[in-house]
């Protein structure tokens, strides 16, 4: 049997003073899935264009299953593609009764037909975590405050997130937004959530129910009134300790001792990182625990003891402790002072040399301010001085180094690095970090506001003409304004009173249309077409600088008077020779050598181009290719009738504008008749605001699913990019997160030197810590994004890590908030 979704059915009605036809005429169904996103909404013409054709009004309704109604509520934009006019149509949802209505006053013309509208009809999800709600007195008698509590979760659940609403048990009807349940990491924290407070007219009692996915909490409210306390025996914690151990610095052992826990309670240890450990109560009063705690970053950590009761929420906290995971000072490297980042020494090279025919220096990228290299052929000695002498420091494997400035000693170059000893360049393998970049987005503007109604004009032939409240001349409408000879009016509707003609020139505004002479309109002159634009071509800067020249050519009177960086996307205009080389005119004097310019095929605008401009930044989904090259077909599916048109490149961004699945494997199509295979593709998704991130927070979402990132401003996302999270043994901390600490510049560290996972990084710039050692921060030392790859923190190329670091200075020094989800 097949499974078929539910469906919403959307109709279209006549309104006041139309013809009602039949269901085959006038009330054409859509059916469109349940669980659908909200696509385009257009007019289309009906083949009984008959009655079709007298709709002045429209009224749609839209009837969806109680059971099928979701959170959401918001508006919608009809256009009709023949007059090219647009109105929005407000969406209001009625839960209880599961209907959903839209209504529209405006006038449509004759010849559009009728309407059809897909809506989102989103399913609720199943949530796994149990709740519970809770009142406080308000800040009044008549007030009361509500608050959500969870369960404690035991392990790492898919994503708990849904909208939520309550009803207060009066009428009304709190929304709530996004929210998000707490994960282990966070739960301790945030295991209460504030929904707000609601004032009541009368004593009640109410009942007061909280929905959020298929979840149903209720609660008896009664204003003024505080609830009975919970009363609950509690245990004695005979031992709680923390305690090193012998062979391992990254982990500590913890033990427990209770005695007294009844049947129905718990014991819950939370080692930080997302470690829970659990004593159940039905296996004794009495009990010891004893477990092995492990952190793959190096910071601070909170141990507490909590007890829960028989349905796992927090009763009481027992203890708690505070442990910092440091390595032996042995096994350390130089301390090193985090600070904010210095402008490069004088004397240091830059990061990248401009190319063009003949190499000239350029300064470096502000997101990329050093070189970075490893020691090269094993270990490597640094010294205090260039040139050698005393040895500061020996260097090995995991050590990734910053060179700051370079001097030549006796023709041979010597690096110093960030620690402010030096290096021989011999002992360094230099390597180039990634030129990956997100996107800057620009969502769809929100639609225009409803066309004005259709008017005439009219001039007043009267001295003075009194203008009434309603039409009519008697002793309750006198005159409440007076218009003088010559005056022109709008007229929006006639009015018969009295055997005489009144216009309506305004809100509650009237006058005798015996007094006024109507105007004959010249309709407006249609504005001649746009001249097509010429034909053009599009390139993208294959060298790691590129000089722009008012001129073609390389010579003295043609200096540079510009610089492009790897992968920037240039318009080209006009091709000249010049010696034996090709030069591209990119602008208006503005010349760069076709050596260093790679003709992307097609002369499609991509998604890097149009984020140049903001009128014609892209929106979400976007995607990026993980794979070294990927194949792009003519439809979904691989077969030899499909064969590929040309591929697409490593860190290349895309857009997904639909997806398709063949044989179970996810396809996407990028264009007209283009589709790549979508496991090779990272894509960026818009995610809803989370309750406890506020309406102008700037906030990231982190998806570990698809190694994506984006960036919003309140409910507006403003960048995408592709990241690279932690591996299964080290994974990223899931939860919302505030950041706690930002650096510009500085040394990061962790691992086991016994254990060969050491490392030491220096000038990791662009950092933005949320919980512990976890970090947004810049990877310079690899290019594998859209993978896990790292030791939990998130991973950005340096564009996009300083592009997030800059943007989100503007939200203060807890700036962005971080909110990591699996999907």
């Amino acid at each position: 049997m097949t499974n078929r979704s539910p469906r919403a059915v959307v109709r279209v009605k006549s309104g006041a003073g139309c013809p009602t036809a039949g269901a085959g005429d006038s009330e054409p169904a859509l059916e469109v899935p349940a669980g659908a996103r909200l696509t385009q909404i257009q007019a289309s013409p009906t083949p009984s264009s008959s009655i079709i054709k007298r709709f002045q009004r429209v009224r749609i309704t839209i009837a969806i299953p109680s059971s099928q109604m979701g959170a959401s509520s918001g508006h919608c934009t009809i256009r009709a593609t023949r007059s090219q006019m647009a109105f929005a149509l407000p969406c209001c949802a009625d839960r209880r009764s599961g209907l959903t209505k839209t209504h529209s006053r405006s006038t449509l013309p004759p010849t559009i037909g009728y309407l059809s509208i897909p809506i989102v009809v989103p399913r609720r999800p199943a949530m796994s975590v149990p709740i519970r709600l809770v009142t406080a007195p308000g800040p009044d008698a008549e007030s009361v405050r509500f608050q959500l509590a969870f369960a404690a979760p035991v392990s790492q659940e898919p994503e708990a997130s849904a909208p939520a609403w309550l009803e207060t048990g009066d009428g009304h009807t709190l929304e709530l937004g996004e929210l998000c349940a707490p994960t282990t990491v966070t739960w301790r924290d945030q295991r209460l959530t504030d929904l707000g407070s609601h004032r009541y007219a009368t004593p009640g009692p109410f009942s007061a129910r909280l929905h959020w996915g298929d979840r149903l909490a209720e609660k008896v409210v009664e204003p003024g009134r505080s609830g009975a306390s919970q009363v609950f025996s509690l245990p004695e914690t005979h031992l709680f300790s923390i305690k090193r151990t012998r062979d391992n610095p990254l982990q500590r052992i913890a033990r427990v001792h209770v005695a007294g826990l009844a049947p129905e309670q718990s014991i819950r240890l939370d080692g930080g990182a997302g470690q829970v450990h659990v004593l159940a109560g039905s296996a004794g009063a009495e009990q010891t625990g004893e477990w092995r705690l492990s952190y793959p970053k190096l910071g601070g950590y909170v141990v507490t003891l909590d007890l829960l009761d028989a349905d796992g929420f927090w009763l009481a906290g027992l203890a708690r402790s505070e442990l910092e995971i440091t390595l032996p000072a042995e096994a350390t490297a130089p301390d090193l002072t985090l600070a904010e980042l210095p402008q490069p020494p004088a004397a240091a090279q830059p990061a990248v040399m401009a190319t063009d025919v003949s190499a000239s220096t350029a300064s470096p990228p502000a997101w990329l301010p050093y070189r970075y290299g490893q020691p090269a052929l094993g270990w490597q000695r640094v010294y205090t001085a260039p040139g050698g002498g005393q040895v500061s420091r020996v260097v090995g494997p995991g050590v990734y180094l910053s060179i700051r400035a370079e001097l030549s000693i006796a023709g041979a170059p010597w690096y110093q690095t960030a620690g402010g000893d030096w290096i021989a360049a011999s002992a360094v393998s230099l390597f180039t970090p990634s030129k990956l970049r997100g996107v800057e987005l620009n969502e769809p503007a929100p639609p225009p506001p409803p066309p004005p109604p259709t008017s005439r004009r009219g001039v007043v032939t009267a001295d003075v003409l009194n203008v009434r409240g309603q039409p009519g001349v008697r002793a309750d409408n006198p005159p409440i304004d007076q218009l003088l000879n010559g005056a022109e009016v709008g007229i929006y509707e006639d009015a018969v009173y009295a055997n005489a003609t009144w216009y309506r020139i305004g809100a509650g505004r009237w006058v005798h249309s015996g007094w006024v002479q109507l105007l004959e309109e010249t309709p407006p002159t249609p504005p001649p077409p746009p001249e097509p634009p010429p034909a053009v071509r599009r390139g993208v800067v294959t060298a790691d600088a590129l000089n722009v020249r008012s001129q073609p050519g390389v010579r003295g009177d043609n200096p540079p008077v510009g610089l492009l960086y790897y992968g920037a996307e240039v318009t080209i205009y006009e091709e000249q020779a010049y010696g034996d080389a090709t030069w591209y005119r990119i602008g208006d004097r503005r010349w760069v050598h076709g050596g260093w310019v790679r003709i992307i095929e097609g002369g499609a605008r991509s998604l890097a181009a149009a984020a140049s401009s903001s009128a014609e930044r892209p929106a979400l989904p976007i995607g990026w290719v993980v794979a070294a090259a990927l194949n792009v077909r003519g439809r979904p599916g691989v077969s030899n009738d499909n064969p590929p048109l040309d591929q697409v490149m490593h860190n290349q961004a895309l857009p997904i504008l639909d997806t398709r699945f063949v044989a179970g494997v996810p396809w996407y199509r990028i264009g007209d008749g283009r589709w790549v295979e979508g496991t090779q593709i990272g894509v960026a998704r818009p995610k809803p605001r989370p309750l406890s991130i506020g309406p102008a927070e700037r906030w990231v979402g982190v998806c570990l699913e698809e190694q994506t990132l984006v960036a919003y401003e309140g409910d507006r996302p403003v960048y995408a990019a592709l990241i690279a999270s932690g591996l299964a043994g080290m994974p990223t901390v899931q939860g919302i997160f505030r950041t706690w600490r930002r650096l510009a510049t500085g040394v990061m560290a962790g691992g086991d030197p016994q254990w060969g996972s050491y490392y030491y990084i220096e000038d990791v710039t662009w950092t933005c810590y949320f919980y512990s050692g976890y970090a947004l921060h810049t990877a310079y030392w690899h290019d594998a994004f859209g993978a896990p790859r790292s030791h939990g923190c998130v991973n950005l190329s340096p564009h996009d890590a300083w592009w997030v670091f800059q943007w989100s200075a503007a939200g203060g020094p807890n700036s962005p908030a971080v909110y990591v989800y699996w999907t």
